[in-house]
């Protein structure tokens, strides 16, 4: 008969090893601090992968419940890496932020037991291309800081671009240089192939950036063949970033008082003026932007007509416009702030006009961004006593649903030293 004695060493033993064995099964971070990581690299060969995170990163705590936690991934990091956890919100964290410069979080940056940068990837990775970037890191020839090197020796092979387009989207890198390097290289016939029609889709816009603007060949490529596009990719999302394109090449145009390019975009706008928003996807799904498609067309053309000086047809564009919304308090309101914010001390018509589409959209929805709206306007037509009295208004408004105001006090001020 075993005795309780003898039975409690067993069962530690067997304890521990069930921990060590759950440890695999998982990323281990180190517990020691930053100046101490790169020696403790060299002592066990290994690499150093750092985490950059902070308490409450929705895409940290979602790399943490998956990728962290995926088998092959916890077995490379752990047999490669010395990994160490920077969380930018604690003290330590905060100094070493400062010292890699990261600004966007997750961030993981890759170097030799030496010190030295090999590799950087930012953001939300399945286990799959956690584990890819990870090897990546490894493999001295097909990392970030080689694919630099071979870049600034002016390597330009189009696979080479290819590849290395990708590389520095992962890293929060990439800027249209490189894009359109690579976009031109490629012949005409081969913009049919499916890796290209991804590519131009993924990167004609780019963090808000246009890479391929309305007058890049590419570009007019997906606006001439969108329905080539829709074979390998949302349709909505295709249609989304045409109409992107689209209007930025219309204010650009605007800006530059081109009639011609215009009228154009104008009637290219034609098929996208529905009446709906397009919400702008990245490929992980992530909504970055939003384009508002109500009106489109006659908002283009009054800040045409704006622009160029023409009133016979600013008036008659404005006309047709406010038909159109009405009985819209919330756009009724957007126009109106416009005109505060834009018109001319001595455009007296505009800013009658928009006071008559403030006072309209309070009735429509009597709430505080209107009556405040309303407020500013009286303010610049010179009625201080019935701006004065709007933006208490304005304010009780706010102050019955619990909402900031700051913005109406500080009318309130102005009139008061004004008076």
């Amino acid at each position: 008969m075993i005795e309780m004695k003898q039975i409690f060493p067993i069962l530690l033993i067997l304890l521990c090893s069930f921990y060590m064995t759950a440890s695999d099964t998982t990323i281990v971070f180190k517990q020691v601090s930053h100046a101490d990581i790169f020696e403790l690299a060299k002592k066990e060969n290994k690499g150093v992968m750092l985490y950059f995170h902070f308490d409450g990163c929705g895409a940290c705590a979602q790399m943490e419940k998956t990728a962290f936690k995926d088998n092959k991934v916890a077995d490379l990091f752990n047999s490669h890496f010395v990994n160490l956890d920077i969380n930018i919100l604690k003290e330590e964290g905060a100094e070493v932020n400062k010292l890699y410069d990261v600004k966007l979080y997750p961030t993981f940056l890759f170097f030799d037991k030496d010190g030295n940068e090999l590799h950087r990837i930012v953001g939300v990775f399945s286990p799959e291309e956690f584990h890819e970037q990870g090897r990546s890191a490894i493999l001295s020839d097909a990392n970030l800081s080689n694919y630099k090197r071979l870049y600034a020796s002016g390597i330009r092979e189009v696979d080479f671009l290819f590849d290395y387009s990708y590389m520095l989207r992962n890293a929060s890198e990439l800027d249209s240089t490189v894009v359109n390097e690579y976009l031109d290289l490629i012949e005409e016939k081969d913009y049919r192939l499916e890796k290209n029609i991804k590519y131009m889709y993924e990167f004609c816009i780019h963090k808000n950036n246009f890479f391929l603007p309305y007058n890049n060949p590419k570009s007019s490529f997906l606006i001439e063949n969108k329905e080539l596009f829709y074979e390998y990719l949302d349709r909505d999302q295709v249609r989304t970033r045409v109409a992107f394109i689209l209007i930025d090449a219309t204010y650009k145009a605007i800006a530059d008082s081109d009639e011609e390019t215009f009228n154009e975009l104008i009637s290219a706008l034609e098929e996208f003026d529905i009446g709906e928003r397009y919400l702008f996807k990245e490929m992980d799904g992530r909504i970055t932007a939003m384009l508002n498609s109500r009106n489109l067309i006659l908002t283009a053309k009054l800040q045409y007509y704006d622009k160029v000086g023409d009133k016979s047809q600013y008036f008659n564009v404005l006309n047709a416009y406010l038909d159109k919304i009405w009985d819209d308090g919330s756009e009724l309101n957007s126009f109106a702030w416009g005109v505060f914010e834009q018109a001319q001390d001595d455009e007296i018509e505009k800013v009658e006009t928009a006071l008559r589409c403030s006072a309209r959209s309070i009735e429509l929805e009597n709430n505080y961004a209107n009556n405040d709206t309303y407020a500013w306007l009286l303010y610049k037509s010179g009625e201080l006593k019935k701006a004065l009295s709007q933006a208490n208004k304005a304010v009780e408004v706010a102050k019955k649903n619990n909402e900031d105001y700051s913005e109406t006090q500080v009318l309130i001020d102005r009139i008061s030293r004004e008076k």
